[in-house]
């Protein structure tokens, strides 16, 4: 038999509303809170800009040729957080592309990230900078 539980919100008793889920060997714990990813999304960029999906993203822009900037709804806590991208090759071939997360000026200098989002930077394989068709993120970390 199997047990369920359906309930329309979880609420932690101590730390701020944290559950700790056992893991599937029953010997590990996770924390539910800390082990989500806290923003993501899926686009595409061919002459408009599309999102696809997304959860806790405010905005996306293409702010220069590579270079795609996001900003979440829900704040982070601090500029520690991580973020992954991941891009389409940049040609048929599927030469090797290179990607760059963290805030970055066209001229590929590095800023500083901040509590409502960051960056990236794509480069094709000549390393140059290049608009990718179908591109997104997902971002780890403490929300405020």
């Amino acid at each position: 038999m199997t047990s369920q539980l359906k309930v329309d919100k979880l609420q932690g008793r101590t730390t701020a509303g944290s559950i700790t889920v056992t893991g599937e060997g029953t010997s590990a714990e996770t924390n539910l809170q800390q082990g989500l990813n806290k923003a993501w999304a899926i686009n595409e960029n061919v002459g408009t800009l599309a999102v696809y999906d997304s959860f806790n993203q405010s905005s996306i822009a293409d702010t220069g040729t590579g270079v795609m900037t996001w900003a979440v709804t829900s704040l982070f806590s601090s500029a520690n957080f991580v973020a992954a991208v991941h891009t389409t090759a940049d040609n048929g071939s599927n030469d090797v592309s290179m990607v760059h997360a963290g805030t970055r000026t066209t001229s590929n200098a590095l800023t500083d990230k901040s509590s409502s989002g960051t960056s990236w930077y794509a480069k094709n394989s000549s390393h140059s900078g290049f608009d990718s068709i179908n591109q997104g993120y997902i971002a780890s970390g403490d929300l405020a």
